[in-house]
């Protein structure tokens, strides 16, 4: 197996993160085993899933064409944004007249500044945070090929994730907390990216790949052990449990990989693909509607046990992803529909001419 496992099965840890993350955002359900407990708490490392996978994804797009900057960026959106105004635009009306949040909430969150200034009302972060990666992936990506090219890729990507951990520091110490969401994921952002280029090398995980992911999860281990022992007053660093998953995301997704090829999982494997390809409009679903749980449970109540009221409410808000993702894409369908010029967002690049 090689990296490329990372890509074949990509949609299937996709629809792990999905689960992982679904889990976390429900804050209250016991699942009665308290490693199980654990886990579910860790749930926040299903965004890094996604953010390591969707770097892994950008970089193999670029090596299959070379696309300037304003057509990548209007192709993310076409991607991401008319799910996210769908979802956004009524659960932010529904804050506004229900919740009292200010009317200018609306457009915040319609220009995805609402992250930034931390206006009432606010949507949930992912979305701003997925478009500040893909404004860095060009520039980031076009200079880790340079440094491939001059052997420097390890040397050169371990400053960057250096930079990444550095950065969160200053942030966490002079208290702008509110930006850390998105920037702890930046060595994780960092990461998919090498990923991706070793996918695109066709990189095979031999015995020396295999020692470095050992030992780097040996390092998580230290990491961990720090983040429980070594926090509060008199430390010089912050020890934050989020970058533990800048050890355990890559390990974590090649175990998963190696399952996914080896045992017979085929309706699991279908299940977390659906789950996966759908997972965008899952989550938006999930950090929106689904995150008014305790209306929610004014509506549908069974007793002491809340674990029901998940599960029916994951199989709701599965299923209404699933429908959503058609909706964007039927939409998306007739807007490129044969005989009408499509938006710029929705056009194939073309090869730049010879000569």
């Amino acid at each position: 197996m090689g990296y490329r496992a990372l890509s074949q099965y990509r949609s299937e840890l996709m629809g792990v993160a999905m689960l992982w993350v679904m889990l976390f955002h429900s804050f209250d359900l016991d699942l009665g085993v308290p490693l199980l407990n654990a886990v579910r708490a860790a749930g926040f490392g299903g965004v890094d899933i996604f953010i390591l996978l969707s770097s892994v994804g950008l970089t193999m797009s670029f090596t299959r064409r070379e696309q300037d900057y304003t057509t990548f960026m209007l192709r993310r959106a076409g991607r991401i944004l008319p799910a996210y105004y769908t979802v956004m635009i009524p659960y932010t009306l529904f804050l506004i007249l229900a919740q009292g949040a200010p009317w200018s909430s609306l457009l915040w969150n319609s220009t995805l500044l609402y992250y930034w200034i931390r206006c009432p009302g606010a949507f949930n972060w992912y979305i701003c945070g997925a478009m500040f990666f893909y404004l860095l992936t060009p520039p980031v990506l076009r200079w880790l090929r340079e440094q491939e090219k001059k052997g420097r890729l390890l040397l050169s990507s371990g400053a960057l994730i250096l930079a990444g951990l550095a950065l969160c520091q200053l942030l966490t110490r002079e208290g702008y907390y509110y930006t850390l969401d998105i920037f702890y994921r930046v060595p994780v952002f960092v990461l998919g990216l090498v990923m991706g280029i070793f996918i695109t090398r066709d990189r095979p995980l031999g015995g020396k790949d295999l020692l470095f992911w050992a030992g780097w999860t040996a390092l998580g281990a230290a990491y961990l052990w720090a983040s429980l022992n070594l926090q509060g007053e008199g430390h010089l660093f912050f020890y934050p449990l989020v970058h533990l998953f800048l050890f355990s995301t890559v390990p974590m997704c090649l175990v998963l990989c190696l399952l996914f090829q080896k045992l017979p999982l085929g309706w699991l494997r279908s299940f977390l693909r659906l789950i996966g390809e759908n997972s965008l409009e899952i989550y938006l679903l999930n950090v929106s509607v689904f995150s008014q749980i305790e209306l929610l449970r004014q509506f549908v109540s069974f007793g002491p046990s809340n674990r029901l009221y998940f599960l029916l409410s994951y199989i709701v808000n599965i299923t209404l992803g699933i429908l959503l993702h058609k909706l964007v894409e039927w939409a998306r369908g007739r807007a490129i529909r044969p005989g009408r010029p499509a938006p710029l967002c929705f056009r194939r690049p073309t090869k730049p001419r010879q000569g």
